[in-house]
């Protein structure tokens, strides 16, 4: 394939893909699994492409510890790529510009159409699929050549970005990228990109070593032998046997949020230990840290009442009752809205019985078109199965139900009959066939609730969701307060999303300033009054009846194309209807 051909198909899908949200079969070829990723990230969160404008956000120190260390590598950079008509960015962890190196006149003249100055966001959230900000999504190294670039301007770039990891706290600390104005990608640039990281991997090393030495000679000169004592930076903790003891499933920074938030002017105060006990502290600042001593007590240290909310009766009131199905060998229908976890729960009801594996899965939604297919495919698949689990059932029509109903009833009547179940956003009585269809599994009907109605579930749910990113990863009370305040309308699929964004930028103890700035900036919006709520679940309910598709969404709504897109955009339901984007593997 030419490379003007690769780059027509590629321009061809992605123009499909922001209508209909998914990779048409004939481009699949031509488009990388991870820019479908990507592109479906951007989709759902509501990016335009049209806006291609990087945002700028307050607040870049163009100073910082990362962009001192980085300044002599990145000019190292810009000198190499000088020839080709390059640029080189440096950006935070949050993917905002730091810094940049722009040789040529013409180029930068080109990069101003896009802002891309310092201070201006990358972050996927915010311009679509781009080097830095999907590099720093996917925490890897990422080239994205011309048209696979979500906005507009930028289909002539060629972009190799990749995260920048601390080599001490293991966080993310920035990105750095390198930009060609050419979509053709240069194999070299990838090797220069990975060189300048770990340049600047090496100087922030050495400066931190330097830290390390000053704190550690601090340490030893001002401690007292007869207590407990540490000393404490942002990122590093030094402590005698006595403190270590004490203090043994703490990191630094959680530390120093603990003691930065609560010290008194005088210097004393508490510190909460892992157990749940509180003990009375000195806080003594010095030079890089503080210095804190465990002060003598008379009694037994006190413990803090936590009071932890109950799981959501809902939900467990649904699983249990799913497992009564799942025992009794009944039918199983599971609704609820988009996102809410109804596979998830599905395949949780399955898993703990070994007759009961392997769970085979059909998309009713994937052969909408085709309903032979469909009937075809759960007669084949559904004669050998143990479980057969009918997903997206309410999104087939008459002609399907029809040929399907017959499938179920020879199904149901074998000599050895799979468990049937299935997975519906809304429970739907159509006629005849179809109503047939939906009544072989109305023997046992349970709902997964919102994720709205489910906060008390969050810390559960936030802990599953991170342990198969990071298992050094913690959600602060904070942090899950404020997640606690967003509406979710796209569920637990979309808290999912929150979560790899995060997870990203951050590690160890997860703080407020850790979430994407999209979620903090929603946690300070104000509640919606019951006619709002009224409205956004009926802009709701027509996205996802129209499958994402705005244009029958407004006109089954009554109002105009513009009028939904400021709804959409005003209540945050980018992600309803979301039509799942299906890859090759």
């Amino acid at each position: 394939m030419s490379t003007t051909t690769y780059a027509r198909q590629l321009r061809a899908a992605r123009d499909e893909f922001v209508v209909t949200g998914r990779v048409p079969e004939r481009y699949r070829a031509a488009v990388r699994p991870e820019i479908a990723a990507s592109w479906a990230r951007s989709r759902s969160g509501g990016v335009s492409p049209e806006e291609v404008h990087l945002p700028a956000l307050p607040e870049v120190d163009e100073k910082s510890e990362l962009a001192m260390v980085a300044g002599p590598v990145l000019d190292r950079l810009a000198s190499e790529i000088d020839e080709l008509g390059g640029a080189v960015f440096l950006a935070n962890s949050q993917a905002q510009l730091v810094r940049s190196w722009i040789p040529d006149e013409m180029v930068r003249t080109s990069l101003r159409r896009i802002l891309a100055e310092p201070g201006a966001s990358c972050n996927e959230a915010h311009v679509g699929t781009n080097g830095i900000g999907t590099a720093l999504a996917d925490g890897k190294t990422k080239i994205i050549g011309g048209p696979e670039h979500w906005g507009e301007l930028h289909q002539d770039m060629t972009c190799v970005a990749a995260p920048i990891v601390h080599p001490v706290t293991r966080r993310t600390a920035g990105a750095l990228n390198v930009t060609l104005m050419d979509q053709q990608i240069h194999p070299a640039l990838t090797a220069l990109v990975r060189w300048g990281i770990e340049e600047i991997r090496q100087g922030l090393l050495e400066r931190t070593g330097k830290a390390e030495r000053l704190l550690f000679e601090q340490f030893m000169a001002r401690r007292r032998s007869d207590r407990p004592s540490l000393l404490l930076s942002p990122r590093l903790c030094i402590a005698d046997p006595a403190a270590a003891a004490l203090l043994p499933d703490l990191d630094a920074a959680e530390l120093w949020d603990q003691v930065s938030s609560s010290r008194q002017p005088g210097g004393a105060t508490e510190l909460e230990l892992a157990d749940g006990a509180v003990v009375p502290v000195n806080v003594t600042p010095v030079e890089e840290g503080l210095l804190i001593e465990v002060r003598r007590q008379g009694r037994p240290p006190r413990r803090r009442s936590a009071v932890r909310p109950r799981a959501c009766a809902a939900f467990a009131a649904a699983a249990e009752a799913g497992a009564d199905a799942i025992a009794a060998g009944l039918p199983l229908l599971i609704t609820g809205e988009t996102g809410v976890g109804k596979l998830t729960l599905a395949r949780r009801l399955t898993s703990a019985d070994a007759d009961l594996d392997p769970l085979i899965v059909v998309d009713c939604r994937a052969h909408v078109d085709e309903p032979g297919r469909l009937a075809e495919d759960v007669r084949t698949v559904g004669a050998g199965a143990r479980v057969l689990l009918l997903r997206h059932l309410d999104g087939i029509g008459y002609p399907a139900a029809k040929l399907l109903a017959p499938v179920l009833e020879m199904l149901t009547s074998s000599p050895r009959p799979p468990q049937l179940i299935a997975t519906t956003t809304r429970r739907r009585n159509g006629p005849d066939v179809l109503q047939v269809v939906f009544e072989r599994f109305a023997t046992v009907t349970v709902e997964v609730p919102p994720l709205r109605d489910r906060v008390a579930d969050l810390p559960t749910l936030l802990s599953a969701l991170t342990a198969g990113h990071d298992r050094r990863a913690r959600w602060s009370p904070e942090a899950i307060e404020v997640l606690g305040r967003r509406t979710w309308p796209g569920n637990v699929r979309e808290l999912e999303n929150v979560v790899q964004r995060t997870l990203s930028n951050s590690g160890g103890l997860i703080r407020v300033a850790d979430l994407p700035l999209d979620v903090r900036q929603e946690a300070g919006r104000r509640s919606l009054t019951r006619m709002e709520r009224a409205e956004r679940d009926a802009i709701m309910a027509a996205l996802e009846n129209s499958r994402g598709n705005k244009v029958i969404a407004a006109e089954e709504l009554g109002i105009s194309r513009s009028s939904l897109y400021r709804k959409i955009e005003r209540y945050g339901l980018a992600d309803a209807g979301q039509v799942e984007v299906r890859l090759r593997s």
